[in-house]
C-alpha cells in the first residue's frame, strides 16, 4: 500500500474514534475534575477580569467534592497557593486562552466544545505524529507506529477532558517535528517559526524550555560550532523570548515583579515529597497510598526535619511568598532527607510508566494499558540508545526523550506528564523492536 493512501486509512480511523469518543463525553462518560480550574480562569479573561480564579472555586455542590476543597479554604489558596480573586501567575496562561477562543465562538462555559476542538486536533497530532515517525522508520515499522498514535488510548482520554495534556500534545510534536527540520537547515525562517512554536508550547506547559535549550546545543555541535548557526539560534531564542515577553510584562504591572514560570514548583514539590508524611496524605485516592503508602511507612519514623513535610501555616501571604516558602522548606526537607529523595524518585519512576492507574478500573481499562502502553515501557531505552547513531536528529530525539523523563523523576511524575511524551516513546520503542527482530533473524539464520 501506498505511504499516502496509508495515511489517509490512519487518519480516517483517527478520526472515527474521536468521534465515537466525543460521544462519549457528550454522554458523561468522562469526569472534568480540576478542568473546571481552566475553565474558570479561561471565563474571568472573556469577562474582563483578568488572569484570575472566582472565589466559588472553593465551593462545590457535590458534598464529597466539597470536602476535598476544605485544605484548600483552611490554607486560603487553590492548590493552597492560588488566591482566589487576585491575579495569579500560579499557572502559564495558554491553555485558559485556548479555551477562551472556544467559549468566544461557542458560548462560556461550553467544556463540550473545548472537548470537541482538542479531539479534532487530535487528529492533527496524529499526522504530526506519523511525519515524526517517517524519519526514523519505515515500512510495517512505520504502519505500527501510526496505528498506536491513532489508537493511544491515553491520548484519546486527554483529549477528551478539558487539561492543558491535548494541546500541549500537539504542540510538542509539532516543536520537535520543526526542531528536526531547523538541524536539517538551520535558517533564519525556520528559526523564527521555532522560536514562536516553542514559546507558545510553553505558554500551555512550561516542561516546553528544556527542549529549546537541548535544540540550542545540538545544533551547535552538529553544526561544529561553525558561525554561520549562530545567527539562526539567536533568532530562534528571540522569538521564543518573544513568546513569553507579554506574560513577563503583564506579571510585572498585576503582581509587582517579572516572573515568566508559573508559581506552581513549591506547591508540587510539597505534593510529590513533604506530603507524603503529612496527615492530608492520609485521606489519598487508593492509587497513592498503594504507591507512596510503603515510603511514608518506611520513612515517617526516622525522618530528619519532619517539622519541614508540614504545610505552612500561611495566612495573608503572596503566591510569590508561598512559592518561594515551599520551595525553600521543601529543599531543606529533601537535602535532610537525600535517602528519602532517591526512594521517591523510584517511585515517580513507577508511576511515570505504569501502563494503567492504580486505582479501582474495569478489565477493559486495565486491558487496553497494558496492551498499548506496558510494551513501550520495556523497549524504549534500547531504543531511545539506538536513536543516537542515527544522527543529530536521533541525537535530539534520544535527548529530549531522556531529558523529559529525568525532569518528571526529579519534580512531580505520573501519566498526565508523560502522555505528550508517547508519540516519541513508541517511536524509540518500535526502534528497538525493529532492532531486536532483525538480530533474530541473522541469528536464526547463522544457526
Amino acid at each position: 500500500m501506498q505511504r499516502k493512501k496509508l495515511e489517509f486509512y490512519v487518519l480516517l480511523t483517527a478520526l472515527l474514534v474521536r468521534l465515537a469518543v466525543f460521544g462519549l463525553a457528550a454522554s458523561g462518560f468522562f469526569l472534568v475534575g480540576e478542568g473546571r480550574v481552566q475553565a474558570n480562569l479561561a471565563e474571568n479573561i472573556l469577562a474582563g477580569r483578568g488572569f484570575l480564579l472566582s472565589e466559588s472555586m472553593f465551593h462545590d455542590a457535590d458534598p464529597r467534592r466539597d470536602a476535598q476543597l476544605a485544605f484548600f479554604r483552611e490554607t486560603g489558596g487553590f492548590y493552597g497557593a492560588l488566591l482566589p480573586e487576585k491575579p495569579t501567575s500560579f499557572l502559564v496562561p495558554g491553555y485558559a486562552l485556548f479555551e477562551a477562543f472556544i467559549f468566544l465562538i461557542t458560548s462560556s462555559g461550553n467544556l463540550l466544545a473545548v472537548i470537541g476542538f482538542q479531539l479534532i486536533l487530535g487528529v492533527l497530532t496524529v499526522y504530526l505524529g506519523m511525519k515524526l515517525a517517517w524519519r526514523f522508520l519505515s515500512g510495517r515499522w512505520y504502519i505500527a507506529a501510526a496505528i498506536f498514535m491513532a489508537l493511544d488510548p491515553y491520548e484519546l482520554y486527554y483529549q477528551a477532558i478539558p487539561a492543558t495534556q491535548a494541546l500541549f500534545s500537539l504542540l510538542f510534536v509539532a516543536g520537535l517535528l520543526q526542531s528536526l527540520r531547523f538541524l536539517e537547515k538551520p535558517a533564519v525562517s525556520r528559526a523564527i517559526f521555532t522560536g514562536l512554536l516553542w514559546g507558545s508550547t510553553f505558554m500551555v506547559r512550561p516542561a516546553a524550555l528544556p527542549m529549546v535549550l537541548w535544540l540550542a546545543v545540538v545544533a551547535i555541535v552538529a553544526f561544529k560550532f561553525s558561525k554561520k548557526v549562530f545567527i539562526p539560534l539567536l533568532v530562534m531564542l528571540i522569538c521564543f523570548g518573544l513568546v513569553l515577553t507579554p506574560w513577563a510584562l503583564r506579571n510585572k504591572n498585576t503582581m509587582g515583579r517579572y516572573q515568566v514560570l508559573p508559581l506552581q514548583g513549591g506547591v508540587q514539590m510539597w505534593e510529590y515529597n513533604g506530603r507524603i508524611f503529612t496527615d492530608a496524605f492520609l485521606n489519598e485516592h487508593k492509587g497513592a497510598t498503594l504507591l507512596y503508602g510503603p515510603v511514608r511507612d518506611t520513612w515517617l519514623s526516622k525522618l530528619k526535619r519532619p517539622e519541614l513535610a508540614e504545610f505552612p501555616e500561611f495566612t495573608t501571604e503572596s503566591e510569590f511568598e508561598r512559592d518561594s516558602t515551599l520551595y525553600f522548606r521543601q529543599s531543606e526537607f529533601i537535602k535532610s532527607n537525600p535517602g528519602l529523595f532517591l526512594h521517591l524518585s523510584a517511585c515517580r519512576f513507577a508511576e511515570f510508566f505504569k501502563p494503567f492507574p492504580l486505582n479501582d478500573f474495569s478489565p477493559v481499562h486495565t486491558t487496553l494499558g497494558i496492551v498499548s502502553f506496558f510494551w513501550v515501557g520495556i523497549f524504549f531505552f534500547a531504543g531511545t540508545l539506538l536513536l543516537i547513531p542515527m544522527g543529530k536528529h536521533g541525537v535530539y530525539i534520544s535527548g529530549v526523550i531522556l531529558g523529559y523523563i529525568l525532569m518528571h523523576l526529579l519534580t512531580a511524575s505520573g501519566t498526565p506528564h508523560r502522555v505528550a511524551l508517547d508519540i516519541p516513546l513508541v517511536i524509540a520503542s518500535l526502534v528497538a523492536v525493529k532492532y531486536s527482530v532483525l538480530r533474530y533473524k541473522v541469528m536464526k539464520k547463522a544457526t
